[in-house]
């Protein structure tokens, strides 16, 4: 299995929201390490790796959300290091704003160099309070889209699509048009973090053919197929390459510390060679856990981590899941 690339996360940044299928399973608290820390450790390490692996692509990044007061140094170490922040920022999450404050911070990421964020919008009002787990977090976010288009930020709207929201998709864009909405993606909801609990909401295909086209319009392009569809492709080609992310966190931060960059990885690496050698392919996975008359859709990715997951808690996990982002994880492809 070959390292093609190394994040760094700290999760030091608390979420004002509580969104259903948080990817994170934000507790509305921090479990990182605090923010200076964090850059200077990802700094030094980043600059380790820069000289004993030219080419490997690493990176540092926070979480749960963006709303920090260190944002500014954040997108400047994002520009030095090739990070994802230099350009794009997704924006969930922030604490309440009045129109000035919010000006202020559009104005001051654009001047940094960003060009484009991410505001995720559940359906209609009502029902994305419910569902991001606070009253006013629909009015706030399109407060946040224009302000930012008046800052000269283009902005990329997502929208889950579940079997609870599916007769909103269609008035949720028609509500959007008013708005400076540079692009939009309508995508099918993960099952990580809390979306573990989000199963049941997954759409069938026929729900799905019987959207309107500007909602199947602006709908992932990654393929998509029904369980039972992947099953009968038979399509199990084992991963090649992997992206590991070390997750930072107060516990583990002083051993760290200590450690070289390679050691780091070379743990990461071992971890995940574990998961790989203990974790049944995709083809006994199917074997084991699929349906053959399976309706729901999935991209291939998700519907092995669904069977993963299975196999996981039939287990009684004794093995590390490297799938969970809540700790340290690795993204196989």
């Amino acid at each position: 299995m070959e390292t093609t690339s190394f994040a760094i996360a700290s999760y030091c940044v608390p979420c004002r929201a509580h969104c259903r299928y948080c990817l994170l399973a934000s507790p509305g608290q921090t479990c990182g390490v605090d923010y200076a820390r964090s850059e200077r450790f990802a700094r030094r390490v980043l600059e380790e790796l820069g000289q004993t692996r030219p080419g490997l692509s690493a990176i540092f990044y926070i979480g749960y959300c963006m709303d920090t007061p260190h944002l500014r140094d954040f997108i400047r170490f994002s520009g030095e290091h090739g990070g994802p922040g230099a350009r794009f920022l997704q924006m969930n999450g922030f604490a309440f704003r009045d129109d000035r404050e919010l000006a202020s911070l559009m104005g001051m990421i654009r001047g940094e160099g960003v060009e484009t964020v991410d505001l995720t919008f559940y359906g209609t009002e009502a029902f994305h309070d419910r569902f991001a787990g606070r009253e006013g977090d629909f009015r706030f976010l399109t407060r946040m889209l224009s302000a930012a288009g008046k800052a000269g930020l283009a902005v990329h709207v997502s929208m889950p699509l579940m079997r609870d929201n599916l007769d909103q998709a269609e008035e949720l864009c028609r509500f959007l048009d008013a708005y400076p909405v540079a692009e939009r993606t309508a995508f099918l909801p993960h099952t990580k973090g809390r979306g573990r609990d989000l199963a049941e909401q997954r759409i069938t295909k026929a729900m799905f053919d019987r959207l309107p086209e500007r909602v199947r319009g602006v709908f992932a392009r990654t393929p998509h197929r029904t369980e039972a569809e992947w099953i009968a492709a038979g399509d199990w080609e084992e991963p090649a390459r992997r992206n590991l992310t070390l997750v930072l966190t107060g516990d583990r931060i002083d051993a760290l510390e200590a450690m070289s960059a390679e050691e780091i990885l070379a743990s990461l690496e071992a971890l995940d060679d574990r998961f790989l050698a203990e974790m049944p392919s995709a083809r006994e996975l199917a074997r084991r856990y699929g349906d053959p008359d399976g309706s729901r859709l999935f991209r291939r990715r998700d519907l092995i981590l669904l069977w993963q997951q299975r196999f996981l808690a039939e287990t009684g996990g004794a093995l590390y899941d490297m799938h969970d982002e809540t700790h340290s994880f690795s993204v196989h492809t």
